[in-house]
This record gives structure tokens, C-alpha cells and sequence, in this order.
């Protein structure tokens, strides 16, 4: 198309220099035949127009006829058939069937074998237009929202696939942004069920400290429940809604840009967070990510655009409700420990200490934990939550009165194998042969609420000072030396005096003992100090 410029130099050269056609040409750049239907149309429009402007001429645009498609070999009967099938497209969409729906060429085949003897081209052709007149009748413009701050906030799931652990894992991220400020925050979660839906809520409101006044959700099955086109909320909402005083709204269905805030942030933050990165050794270090990740969107500042944000946002959080605290997101069950020591909860299993053989325990079912509570309300174990079938989630320290007994079977246990890979480097190393010594080391960390890295800390220390062979009563030392901040031994020890630790000597079991003591002893000053105040 020509430019403006070029128009007038042809009409310039044309009518000024007198130049021809070809001449013409070679100046402007453009071709004669061009040339030619510029000069012809401002000669016609001059003779019908006598008063016409150069400058009302050179700012009309060029008209051009629309190519009509006229499918000479398109019948009534066979448009009446593509109809059909388009009509049968459209009640597939309403079912929720967009799947299914006929492509073209499918149409196509379906009037071939019909005996229709119709081009491919020409069912694109009338398949195209007719979607070109609906699209003319159905456009619609979109309206700019003025948001209130603090006033709605829009809850969506996306999928997310990461390395846990070196295992491929799928796995569902809630997501929460605010459409006054474009705040998002994101968690992750094994299901999309109630339980996930309901903690996302309680993290997310407690992380902003406070509770919009509306909810915006889309049909989803856990928070919507579908009644002869009907809409309610479902149990788990209406407890929320109650309980942090939030109203809920519904969008329509497939009218996603009644929550596009929300379904714009599901991408983005997958983007910004799991694009970089995807391998984690644990759910919780993949959430620690997705956190850091949602801090730096909501505090990003770098041009007047995210400089407003960030006002925004504080903004937006001045203006929620209060924050009443946290509700409990959890389902209460009752199990039998089997003789395994064990509950089975949705065919996956958890131990309990083996003292719970035959007893009833009450369950805490949450969405990635599992915390169990004997006959008297007291928590006896804590497991991360399995979703699979048939899988164990074992702890040693529930088996060693068991294992006390039966310590030739200790190397070959399942709950041996579940051990953290160093305290399992440990065992091999040191105790293979002298399983009982481990099991007291066991037990002895579980009395003194030592966990499984510090006994790796410990070791890493007596190791680094030249001990070639560890007990528990030397680590027992190092335990004790760590917690009262000092060094288990000496850094001018000699090699002969760790000869005389791995022998188990009558001077390391006095420094047990004084260790022990002086435990004891800070134990009873604050117990007085306790009773005192």
C-alpha cells in the first residue's frame, strides 16, 4: 500500500515536472502500473469533484472489494448437513464435551460417506464464514473494574510438575491474587481436595495476616456444589466463610475473565518460580521456593509500574478484616494399631510405638501430615502423608523395645531403610555389628529430644578428631558437649586417647556421667526457676 509521502511525490512529479509514467516509476520506486491507477483515480475523482483538496485525496484509504465466497458447488441440502454438524458441535460445548466436538475434517468425511461429493476447501470455506458472522454479531467490548482494596481476592488451582527426592511428581498449587494490587501467594499441595483447599486458605490468610471481604471462585467441585443449576457452597466454604467472616462469589461457567487476575497468575507464577528450578529434596524446600519467589513479585520495584504496586499492595493489606486466627483444617479418626505397630489410613501405613499394640489411637488426618494421639491425647508420632497404595511410613525409635529382642534383624528392617541416608552411613559403618549399642543411642536421643542430625553432627566432629570407630557412648558425650556449647574433646588430644574412646574407657564414661549430671542439674534450675516465677 502507498504511503502518504509517496502519493504525493507521484501526483508532484505527474502534475509539476510532467513526467510519464515510466519516469515516474523509476523516481518513486513503485511500479508503473501502480503509478497508473493513482493518476487515474485522482483524474476521476477530480472530474466528479472539482473542488477537491490534494490533501483530503492523499488521506483517503484505498478500498478495496471483498472476495465473496460463493461455494458453487455448496447445495442447500449440504449446508443444511455442515449445519448440522455444527449445531451438534455447539450442544457438545454446553455438556462440557469440547473434546469431542467434530473438526473440520471430520465433517468433511462425514459427508463423503454420505455420498456427498463436496471439497475439503469448499467445508472450510463455509465453516469459516459462518464463524466470521457469528463472531460480528457476539463481539463484545471489555470494561475496565475500578477494585477496592482489600475488597476481593480470587482463588485458583494449577498444575505443577517437580523432583521431589528424584521422583517425578505432580503436583496441584494453590493460588490467591488480590485485583487491586496484583498480589499473588502460592502453596503446594499432593491433591486438589477439601483438606488442601482449606489449608491453603488458613496459610494463605495467615501469612497476610487478615481476611478479604469476598472470595471469587470458579465450579470447582470444592468449593461449589451444582443442584439443578443451582449454585451453593459446599460444607467446607460455608465453615471457612463463618469462621473468617468472608462472603464467596461464583463465576460463570467458561467466563474466565470474570477471575482473570487469578488465571493469569497460575501461569505466572509457575513461570517465575519452576521455569529456573525443579528439583527439590522435600515438598517443604519446593514451598520455601514458591514463598521467596511470591515475596520478590510482591515487592518488586524498578519502574513507576511496580513503584505503584508496591503501594498498592500495602495498601491492600491494611485493608482486609482483622485476622481471627487459625481453623482447624483437619479430619478426626479413630484406628486400631495392628501387630505390626501400625494404622492403615486409605490403604497406606503408619507406625506407632510398639507399646500401642492392640490399642485404639485418634488420628489428625491433614493434607500432608499425619499426626496420631494414644487413648489419652498424647501425640505418639508424626508422618509425612503417603497418597499412594500399600506404602509404610516407618520410624525406628517406634520399635526398639521390639528390635532390643530381635537384634540380629535390625540390619534387614524396613524401618532401618527408611533412616536418613547418613544415620543409615552410620549404622553400616560403625554398629553393624553391635546393633544394640545403636538402639541405645536411639533411644537415649529420643529421651533427651536429640534429633537425627544432631547425632550426625556429633559424629562428624568425633570422626574429624580421629576416632576410627564410634559407640553411643562417645557420641552420648558429644551430644551432651554440644548442647552445653562445648567441644566434646580437647584439639590437642592425642591418637592414644581416642584409642582409649573407641575401647569404651572408664574416662569417657566419667565424662558421660558428669555430662549427665550437669544436664540434670540445669534441668532442676529450671525447674525452680519455673516454680519460682
Amino acid at each position: 500500500m502507498l504511503t502518504m509521502d509517496q502519493k504525493q511525490q507521484i501526483l508532484h512529479h505527474y502534475r509539476v515536472d510532467e513526467d510519464g509514467l515510466r519516469e515516474i516509476s523509476r523516481k518513486v520506486g513503485v511500479d508503473r502500473k501502480t503509478v497508473r491507477r493513482l493518476i487515474q483515480a485522482f483524474e476521476e475523482r477530480l472530474t466528479k469533484d472539482p473542488d477537491l483538496g490534494m490533501e483530503e485525496f492523499l488521506a483517503e484509504r484505498p478500498k478495496y472489494k471483498k472476495r465473496e465466497y460463493c461455494p458453487r458447488t455448496l447445495t442447500h441440502e449440504i449446508t443444511k448437513e455442515i449445519d448440522k454438524w455444527l449445531k451438534e458441535n455447539e450442544r457438545r460445548k454446553s455438556m462440557g464435551m469440547r473434546k469431542q466436538c467434530l473438526k473440520r475434517q471430520d465433517i468433511h468425511r462425514q459427508l463423503i460417506e454420505k455420498g456427498i461429493n463436496v471439497s475439503y476447501s469448499s467445508v472450510c470455506k463455509y465453516i469459516a464464514r459462518k464463524k466470521s458472522e457469528k463472531t460480528d454479531k457476539t463481539k463484545e467490548a471489555y470494561l475496565r473494574i475500578h477494585r477496592e482494596p482489600g475488597l476481593e481476592c480470587e482463588f485458583d488451582w494449577g498444575e505443577v510438575k517437580l523432583c521431589i527426592d528424584g521422583r517425578k511428581e505432580v503436583l496441584t498449587m494453590a493460588v490467591f491474587a488480590f485485583p487491586h494490587s496484583k498480589g499473588r501467594q502460592a502453596y503446594l499441595f499432593h491433591r486438589q481436595d477439601t483438606l488442601a483447599f482449606m489449608e491453603s486458605h488458613r496459610n494463605f490468610f495467615r501469612h497476610v495476616h487478615g481476611v478479604p471481604y469476598v472470595m471469587v471462585y470458579d465450579n470447582m467441585k470444592v468449593a461449589v456444589v451444582l443442584d439443578e443449576k443451582k449454585k451453593s457452597a459446599t460444607e467446607a466454604l460455608q465453615r471457612m466463610a463463618s469462621f473468617y467472616k468472608f462472603q464467596w462469589r461464583f463465576c460463570n461457567a467458561r467466563a474466565g475473565w470474570e477471575k482473570g487476575n487469578v488465571e493469569r497468575s497460575v501461569d505466572y507464577v509457575r513461570g517465575r518460580a519452576f521455569t529456573t528450578r525443579i528439583d527439590f529434596a522435600t515438598l517443604q524446600e519446593a514451598q520455601q521456593w514458591l514463598d521467596m519467589i511470591c515475596d520478590q513479585i510482591n515487592s518488586e520495584v524498578g519502574s513507576n509500574a511496580t513503584a505503584d504496586k508496591l503501594c498498592e499492595y500495602a495498601e491492600e493489606l491494611a485493608a482486609l478484616q482483622p485476622y481471627p486466627g487459625e481453623i482447624g483444617c483437619f479430619e478426626l479418626a479413630e484406628y486400631k494399631v495392628d501387630k505390626q505397630s501400625t494404622i492403615c489410613i486409605k490403604h497406606n501405613h503408619y507406625s506407632v510405638p510398639d507399646h500401642l499394640l492392640g490399642e485404639r489411637v485418634i488420628v489428625k488426618l491433614y493434607s500432608e501430615k499425619v499426626v496420631i494421639f494414644d487413648s489419652k491425647h498424647v501425640k505418639v508420632a508424626t508422618h509425612e502423608r503417603s497418597y499412594g497404595l500399600n506404602q509404610w511410613r516407618l520410624d525406628i525409635t517406634h520399635y526398639i523395645n521390639t528390635l532390643m529382642k530381635k537384634t540380629a534383624a535390625l540390619e534387614h528392617t524396613e524401618a532401618l531403610r527408611q533412616m536418613p541416608a547418613k544415620m543409615q552411613k552410620i549404622f553400616h559403618k560403625h554398629f553393624r555389628n553391635n546393633g544394640k549399642d545403636f538402639l541405645q543411642l536411639l533411644k537415649f536421643a529420643k529421651e533427651n529430644d536429640y534429633t537425627y542430625d544432631d547425632i550426625v553432627a556429633a559424629a562428624d566432629i568425633v570422626s574429624r578428631r580421629g576416632a576410627r570407630r564410634l559407640s553411643s557412648d562417645v557420641l552420648k558425650v558429644a551430644l551432651h558437649a554440644q548442647r552445653a556449647n562445648d567441644e566434646p574433646f580437647r584439639e590437642d588430644q592425642k591418637s592414644d586417647e581416642f584409642l582409649e574412646i573407641e575401647m569404651g574407657s572408664d574416662d569417657i564414661l566419667s565424662q558421660l556421667e558428669c555430662a549427665m549430671e550437669k544436664g540434670a542439674k540445669l534441668e532442676n534450675n529450671d525447674q525452680e526457676d519455673i516454680n519460682n516465677e
